[in-house]
């Protein structure tokens, strides 16, 4: 059974974010033992239906955050591999392997998906962990981790969906020690530097969200001149291991966690329009 909890939303403090981080206004324990792992996650042409990934196996989750979390459909497309994102961009399905590789999914709501596999110019080592929709540049962002305690740029591709080429460099960098001095490193803090887990785009501000599950961060880069708008530490007794993150159409965001002694979690933080 799946259960689903509301939260009432409490008064806050004012944030520079226009979502209050410590208070859910919902949450769904994933009680299917197959998205204990979840690693990525994002919105599908259906309101309240998500669409999730967990980490070792190329299956697709279809998940209604509606009603309780309960899986409505299930696409396999690889019986192994390290996944780390998932994406729909019109009929067809994307997933991102950590080497780098793009995974197509055309006819998944048939008995026998399609599967295109495409490899990018990333290496094993890039660790790729995040994967979104831009539909401005019609093309999927793609977010590196590289090692959390390194100090170079952090670097975000984008896979153009025409060509189905990445591009060379990267259309994002993020220097970590900006983001230090933004969130100041906390004695408790395992790691030293800000590495991508999971990356999406805002629907109403166009503003590029990523999560960081080293450190418990989620920065916000402005779309078009990449600079870090926000920097906020995330509570790591809420979400143990942030790492999916994704947006309704209304500007909801949800935050998935794998389930450190227990389930995988999403957590849906409302919009705050007034911010």
């Amino acid at each position: 059974m799946i259960l689903a909890f509301c939260f009432l939303l409490s008064a806050a403090p004012p944030d520079t974010l226009p979502y209050d981080l410590n208070n859910p206004s919902f949450l769904i324990y994933l009680v299917s033992e197959e998205l204990k792992e979840i690693s990525g996650m994002s919105p599908t042409d259906t309101a309240g239906i998500y669409l999730a990934i967990a980490d070792e196996r190329g299956e697709i989750f279809f998940v209604d955050g509606n009603g309780g979390g309960t899986i409505l459909r299930k696409v396999l497309f690889r019986d192994k591999g390290d996944f780390e994102g998932v994406e729909m961009v019109g009929k067809c399905l994307y997933a991102a392997k950590s080497n780098g590789d793009i995974f197509e999914i055309g006819c998944w709501d048939s008995t026998s998906p399609k599967v295109t596999q495409y490899k990018t110019p990333l290496k094993k080592e890039d660790d790729v962990e995040g994967l979104c929709y831009d539909p401005y540049r019609f093309a999927l962002l793609v977010a590196c981790k590289q090692n959390p305690d390194s100090a170079g740029l952090r670097r975000v591709f984008a896979f153009d969906l025409k060509s189905k080429q990445l591009a060379p460099d990267p259309v994002y960098t993020i220097d970590p020690e900006v983001v230090n001095s933004m969130v100041p490193l906390e004695k408790s803090d395992k790691h030293t530097r800000f590495s991508p887990s999971g990356i999406a785009i805002h629907p109403i501000t166009k503003d590029i969200y990523i999560t960081s599950t080293a450190l418990k961060r989620l920065v916000v880069l402005d779309y078009q001149s990449g600079k870090v708008k926000y920097a906020v530490r995330l509570d790591k007794k809420l979400l143990p291991q942030p790492e999916g993150i994704a947006f309704d159409q209304e500007g909801n965001l949800l935050l998935s966690s794998e389930g450190k002694k227990g389930e995988g979690l999403i957590f849906k933080f409302d919009y705050r329009t007034g911010k």
